[in-house]
């Protein structure tokens, strides 16, 4: 079931196209995973090539954006910020699954300490290759496993922990704690602002998906299902957002239907008719919302809105101050009085149901804004305190 967050009706606009960004992963230095005989940056960019050639042949309604069509490295936040300039529908990352290594006992040997003959075992680091099929990421919160180790070590980046090795790079990027307001990919407290971040947009994110993996099924790829984790990539992105790992790479037979024409453009079919079906239903709720509007200047004399008041503060925020970052809808502010001071009111969202807003309201109570109610206003004025 798709369900959208709500936006400023203005926004409802059926007659442009609908946007998508794709984005080939890693790219550049950053190879990504690794097979016998290929590199994960170049499946990547091979299929987002073939998914962008096949929408813009069969759904002309669609706006096609690439984050990279060469052997580029984009920084993930650029990738991000290129979403957001654009008006971005929807964001999709490309990318090749790959199984960690795991330490196995080989045996054991003696050496001496502190004059004794001790025996200690022997480890070897394996990875499978018989993993195989297709998961979709969408950005979560979740407990972190323990990194004891430097992410920047090359097994930590090849390891199937999608966390480090998808934002391991990161770190070799210029000023990237800058770039990512303080990211460090090492600390389980990142992640958790990172799933706040884009919490606007998960209920769209995990439906849609949802259907990518329902379409892999479809063609008998064995499908992974759809898992949550913190990837600063997606984190950034003002719309649904999702990353989607379309095999394992180091699997022998799962490396050559990646590299093969073939596999490429079958995983482009399933991922376009899931954004078809997606579409269609973005398409109806502008159209919905739209009904609604004209529904609401007809009737606005008599139609009660709920909004909801965020705060009242003396300080003066502005409507796109960091504070008010993650509510996904536009932000108004009120003249008042507190404490026999000017003071400032700040309000969001216009719903023509009570009930809309009270599940807009716990939203906006769990990302911080433990004071905020709903307030009412009928023909424009308020009608409660």
């Amino acid at each position: 079931m798709w369900m959208f967050p709500s936006r400023s009706f203005a926004q409802a606009d059926t007659d442009r196209k609908f946007i998508v960004v794709l984005d080939a992963g890693h790219g550049g230095s950053d190879v990504g995973a690794r097979g016998s005989f290929s590199l994960e940056k170049n499946v990547a960019l091979a299929i987002t090539l073939k998914l962008g050639q096949l929408l813009q042949q069969t759904q002309p309604d669609v706006k096609v954006v690439y984050t990279r069509t060469t052997d580029t490295y984009p920084a993930l936040y650029e990738r991000a910020d290129l979403a957001n300039k654009v008006h971005a529908d929807l964001f999709i990352s490309i990318h090749c699954n790959s199984m960690p290594y795991h330490r196995v006992l080989v045996g054991h040997r003696y050496v001496r300490r502190n004059g004794k003959r001790v025996r200690v075992p022997i480890y070897k680091m394996v990875r499978s290759d018989s993993e195989t099929g297709t998961e979709t990421y969408v950005l979560g919160l979740h407990r972190m496993g323990q990194k004891t180790q430097a992410i920047e070590s090359e097994m930590e980046a090849d390891s199937n922990d999608v966390e480090a090795r998808e934002n391991a790079y990161i770190v070799h990027e210029k000023n990237y704690q800058q770039n990512y307001g303080g990211f460090d990919p090492s600390k389980p407290e990142t992640y958790i602002l990172l799933a706040l971040h884009s919490s606007a947009y998960l209920s769209q994110s995990i439906a849609f998906a949802d259907s990518v993996e329902q379409e892999f099924k479809r063609v008998g790829r064995p499908s992974r299902g759809v898992k949550q984790k913190g990837l600063a990539v997606l984190a950034g992105t003002a719309m649904p957002a999702v990353l989607v790992e379309t095999g394992f790479i180091n699997n022998p037979r799962e490396e050559k239907y990646l590299n093969s024409p073939e596999g490429q453009l079958e995983i482009a079919q399933c991922i376009a008719r899931a954004i078809e079906k997606y579409k269609q239903a973005v398409w109806k709720y502008r159209s919905l919302v739209n009904t609604v509007q004209e529904s609401f200047a007809t009737d606005a004399p008599a139609a009660p809105v709920y909004r909801i008041q965020l705060l009242v503060s003396n300080h003066y925020y502005r409507p796109d101050d960091r504070i008010f970052q993650h509510l996904g809808m536009p932000v108004d502010i009120e003249d008042t009085t507190l404490n026999q001071q000017k003071a400032y009111r700040y309000l969001t969202g216009r719903f023509l149901q009570r009930d809309s807003a009270e599940q807009k309201l716990d939203f906006v109570r769990q990302i911080g804004f433990k004071d905020a109610f709903i307030v009412v206003y009928q023909q424009g004025s308020r009608v409660n305190p």
